[in-house]
């Protein structure tokens, strides 16, 4: 298995969803409506794509506010002409957009009880759903004790060291959960800046906190306004150092250790370049993983297959998904036509047999609305698809 070479489609959800949120909705069960909220006419395109931990499922986020469960066939790899059909197992609705999303790292299809995700929107606790039925099993609030208001993370993640353990990142803060304690706010809670009005040092920052990443103890958190600060102790520990990240992208929308555990990639919005830094002296850049093609404000993402060479995989703004190797020299070894719109999500499998690729961009409008540039009619592609290695 290689990500060098060309992919195979085996599974897709097809032209499903190449329509309008409404017109979804109206398809679906009358229990996973649409809000209500946002335009009724937009695109309901792929916002993202996750495994889960033992590469049975795949959830997704939709314009819609719906979180999808795709469980894969048991025959996905079996030789056939044509992609299998992917359909949605379960579907949980929000009121609000999902900020962030995460499934418990021990979860396993065989045993029902670990079947679960996290789940942030705006003006909520933070949820714990099932990821196989339409339950709420538990919520989490994050409180402005001076303003009573829920707090909304924009980063989640479940501890590697505890999976019963999660941290999440607001505005200027980082607060640390334990989920055997429901209906409690959090254990232990970090200010990255003491005030809104502090000054700011080498061991501080501002902004919200976009991305988080753990490896060897080591949390990284990245900051819409472009910092990145690395804390011990998974983040309970005290602070490494802070930097700002070099270039000119738009904010940090996801942070991936390499498969050393050595370099941390940072990933922007508004960026063309993933840039790769040696955490071993806070703020070195090393390089630059160039190529690909994501100068939008749109999320765009990025993985790496942590089961095979290291490689890094990124979407991109012209349906491309473009492959680095692990040890290149930042410019991309390999790419390939993926969708017909935003590649969005870029997720390999745990075991590196497959990988997951989403799409989707706002068009408001109806289908056969004609483009406001041309006489053709707008291109839909808002997809789930899975690619054999």
């Amino acid at each position: 298995m290689s990500l060098l070479n060309p992919p195979k489609l085996v599974a897709s959800t097809g032209a499903t969803y190449n329509c309008s949120v409404t017109e979804t909705s109206a398809r679906e069960l009358s229990v996973q409506k649409w809000s209500g909220l946002g335009n009724p006419h937009e695109s309901n395109l792929f916002k993202s794509a996750q495994w889960s931990p033992d590469g049975s499922c795949v959830l997704t986020n939709s314009e819609d506010n719906i979180l999808r469960t795709f469980v894969l066939p048991v025959d996905l790899l079996d030789h056939s002409n044509e992609p299998k059909p992917l359909t949605p197992y379960s579907q949980t609705a929000s009121a609000e957009p999902v900020s962030c999303a995460t499934i418990y790292p021990s979860m396993s299809l065989t045993d029902p009880a670990t079947c679960c995700f996290l789940k942030s929107t705006r003006d909520h606790p933070v949820h714990l759903h099932d990821l196989l039925l339409t339950n709420t099993r538990a919520s989490y609030p994050l409180i402005n004790h001076q303003t009573e208001k829920y707090l909304s993370p924009q980063s989640m993640l479940f501890t590697p060291e505890d999976a019963n353990k999660f941290v999440v990142g607001a505005t200027s803060q980082i607060a640390f959960f334990d989920l055997q304690r429901p209906g409690e706010g959090p254990y232990l809670d970090l200010k990255t800046i003491p005030t809104r009005r502090s000054v700011q040092t080498c061991e501080t920052m501002k902004g919200v906190v976009s991305a988080l990443a753990i490896n060897n103890g080591v949390l990284a958190a990245g900051t819409l306004s472009r910092q990145v600060g690395l804390y011990d102790g998974c983040g309970s520990g005290s602070t490494i150092g802070v930097f700002t990240v070099d270039g000119e992208g738009g904010g940090i929308t996801q942070l991936l250790w390499s498969k050393c555990g050595r370099y941390l990639y940072v990933v922007e919005r508004k960026s063309d370049t993933i840039a790769v830094y040696d955490v071993r002296v806070a703020g070195e850049k090393m390089e630059s993983l160039k190529g690909r093609m994501a100068q939008t404000n749109q999320r765009v993402g990025v993985d790496i297959a942590y089961s095979l060479e290291g490689e890094v995989v990124s979407g991109g703004i012209d349906g491309m998904v473009s492959v680095w190797e692990a040890s290149g020299k930042g410019e991309k070894a390999f790419e390939w036509k993926a969708h017909d719109d935003v590649v969005s999500g870029a997720a390999i499998h745990p075991g590196g047999v497959v990988m997951a690729t989403c799409s989707g961009t706002r068009k408001p409008g109806s289908l056969d609305e004609a483009d406001h540039e041309g006489s053709e009619e707008r291109r839909w592609d808002n997809s789930l698809m899975i690619w054999a290695l």
